[in-house]
Order: C-alpha cells, then sequence, then structure tokens
C-alpha cells in the first residue's frame, strides 16, 4: 500500500460500508438506524495510520486496486507479545470468489512470519459466511463471538 492507493481505498471502503447497511436494513433494523446516524468513513489520517503500519496491504489487476487488508500490530494483548489486528478486508465485488481476499490474508500471514508475530486476530460478523469461508480458506480458526464494548465519549468529543 501507498499514498497514492488512498482515494481507492477510500471508495472501496464506502462501497463495502453501503453494502453493510444494506444488509442491516434488512437483518437488523435497530442496528442500520445506530449506524446511519454515525456514518463512518475513511479520513486521510486513518489511511495514513495504516499505511505507517507496513501490514496493510492493497490487491491490483492492471493498476487498478480491487482490494485491501487494513491491519496494525498490537502489543501486549491477548496474553501475547505482539499480535496482528486485522480492521477491514475488503475486495471489490466483481472480483470476489477469485482468490483475492485470500492472496491479501496469505500476505498479512507472510508479513507476520517475517517480523514474529505470535498470531492474527479479527473479529467478523457470524452472519458473515463469505468472510467465515475465507477466513477458514486463509487457516484461521474461526469460533462464533460476542463483543462487548462501551463508548466512551470525552467533553470535548461532544
Amino acid at each position: 500500500m501507498n499514498k497514492r492507493d488512498y482515494e481507492a481505498f477510500r471508495t472501496l471502503f464506502e462501497d463495502a460500508y453501503a453494502e453493510y447497511l444494506e444488509f442491516l436494513k434488512l437483518s437488523n433494523p435497530q442496528q442500520y438506524q445506530k449506524e446511519q446516524q454515525e456514518r463512518r468513513e475513511v479520513s486521510r489520517a486513518r489511511f495514513n495510520f495504516y499505511l505507517k503500519t507496513g501490514s496493510s496491504f492493497v490487491a491490483e489487476e492492471n493498476g487498478e486496486v480491487i482490494g485491501y487488508v487494513a491491519s496494525q500490530t498490537v502489543p501486549f494483548m491477548h496474553g501475547m507479545d505482539r499480535l496482528l489486528w486485522v480492521e477491514y478486508i475488503v475486495v471489490k465485488s466483481k472480483y470476489r470468489r477469485k482468490g483475492v481476499g485470500t492472496t491479501l490474508l496469505r500476505s498479512l500471514i507472510d508479513y507476520a512470519k517475517r517480523n514474529r508475530i505470535d498470531e492474527i486476530h479479527t473479529t467478523i460478523n457470524p452472519d458473515n459466511e463469505a468472510s467465515i469461508k475465507l477466513h477458514q480458506k486463509a487457516g484461521f480458526n474461526v469460533k462464533s463471538w460476542k463483543m462487548a464494548h462501551q463508548e466512551i465519549r470525552s467533553e470535548t468529543k461532544r
């Protein structure tokens, strides 16, 4: 991944996010309403963060970015000295089920091996069958999950 990939990265994220919203609209209207209010986007600063990690990659065909994986190394988590956290894996819809996602995950696995990273973690929506199959194909141990979080709003954010 490099600086010139920002627009493609942002556009792919927006397309994937719109697809996710359509899924939520049908499967979880309450979550859909919440997501509509918070509307996510990829800022230049967020892209630059992933660029600097060295562990985020794009897939290209004929010079066009057709997918990416965005990740970061996290020290001291889950009892490990270093793990790689996958934040996003996005493949343009017309290139799905053609090995692009698997290639991106294998690039990530190779990066982890070269950099002595103990494990790779991510979260997958249990209803996202395609993502589950992709991760299993790449050798991930996929279990069902529940996530807990608490949103912290500082006075300056409000």
